[in-house]
């Protein structure tokens, strides 16, 4: 067994940022949903009496089975001194309970929180939550679907719990599974969370209705520096915490020995690509697409394949089929298929597969 140090995470802090809106992403098992269920759920609710919300984002997840699970890890007995000795749902609530071994029966007594599915938030809209003042949501990156206008119904659901009150504050935890998640790209985190460091909290002032700014706060945890022994593509992220990637191609000689014959841009959900057409110098006939990620703005004076909409014959929608009266162009973009495409890294791949919305030709 080895001796090195595990780094645990501390939510403190991020919490004394005081920010209404948390982002907390990192590696697998490092104590992210630890911490948060501990210090902003059953804790507090004993300290303070004040309840909480637990979120996930379909229907489908909240079963008794998985939700006691969730709270598994939580040592009910010691931190009531003996009186309880589990956690339970009953009707999307959450009871400090007594398990009898002897009988294999539960008892609920006080309840504690809410269990709620992103997904149904229109049901919640009557409800009363003035006991509440945290909502948890777990796995808020997705590896798969995302709920239609997501972040829109987040907040539906959070103008209902708080009521006007600014005291309710959300904590949203997740895997570093994927960049391309509406949270990042509605609230204009993406390029926060492209230079992030592993460590380090960021905060970013956006601006609401009022004339004062909210404050979202976004870590990105440091990695417990211990491996879980996983292999595959997505061991990096499941042991380090690094951004989960698919393999990608890449160019088959070093950058320089290609001639750059045109650029152009493409902008997505945020994330903005340069794509050059290169020509091998020495065999003066291979031909093949390089894309990068791009941070700046682009320029008047390129053409942009983007999911914004410009009164701008520059800014296309489809690059198989411009509207530019230019033959040579449309036969250019027409050679634009997966076997000739080639990409910076394997994150940057990743995510331009992830985010454009069109079909790579083959």
């Amino acid at each position: 067994m080895s001796n090195k140090k595990v780094i645990h995470y501390n939510l403190d802090n991020i919490d004394k940022i005081g920010a209404r809106f948390n982002l907390i992403y990192g590696e697998r098992s490092n104590g992210k949903s630890y911490q948060v269920k501990h210090k902003k759920a059953v804790e507090k609710y004993l300290k303070t009496g004040k309840r909480f919300i637990l979120m996930r984002r379909w229907k489908e997840e909240i079963t008794s089975e998985k939700i006691e699970q969730y709270f598994q890890d939580v040592d009910v007995s010691k931190l009531t001194n003996g009186k309880y000795n589990c956690i339970t749902l009953y009707r999307k609530l959450l009871y400090l309970s007594v398990y009898d071994n002897e009988t294999g029966k539960t008892k609920r007594y006080e309840k504690i929180g809410y269990v709620v599915a992103l997904s149904t938030e229109q049901n919640y809209a009557g409800a009363s939550y003035l006991d509440v003042e945290d909502i948890i949501f777990e796995e808020f990156m997705s590896r798969s679907i995302y709920i239609a206008n997501e972040s829109n119904k987040l907040m539906n659901f959070y103008a209902t719990v708080d009521r006007k009150r600014l005291t309710t504050r959300m904590w949203l935890v997740g895997n570093t599974i994927s960049r391309v998640c509406p949270y990042i790209n509605d609230w204009g985190l993406h390029n926060l969370i492209s230079s992030q460091k592993q460590g380090t909290i960021k905060t970013i002032d956006i601006k609401g209705t009022d004339e004062k700014p909210i404050t979202i706060a976004v870590e990105y945890c440091k990695s417990t520096g211990v491996s879980s022994g996983t292999i595959g593509t997505n061991a990096n992220m499941i042991n380090t915490g690094a951004w989960e990637t698919a393999p990608q191609p890449h160019l088959p000689k070093s950058y320089k020995n290609y001639n750059v014959l045109y650029r152009f841009g493409f902008q997505y959900q945020g994330f903005k690509f340069l794509c050059e057409y290169l020509m091998d110098k020495e065999t003066k006939k291979d031909v093949c697409w390089f894309i990068r990620p791009y941070y700046k703005d682009f320029n008047n004076k390129i053409i942009v394949f983007s999911d914004t909409i410009k009164i701008s014959k520059l800014w296309q929608r489809d690059i198989y089929n411009i509207s530019i009266k230019n033959e040579k162009l449309r036969n250019l973009f027409m050679t634009f298929k997966e076997n000739k495409i080639f990409y910076a890294n394997d994150l940057c791949g990743t995510d331009f597969k992830q985010v454009i919305d069109f079909q790579i030709r083959r």
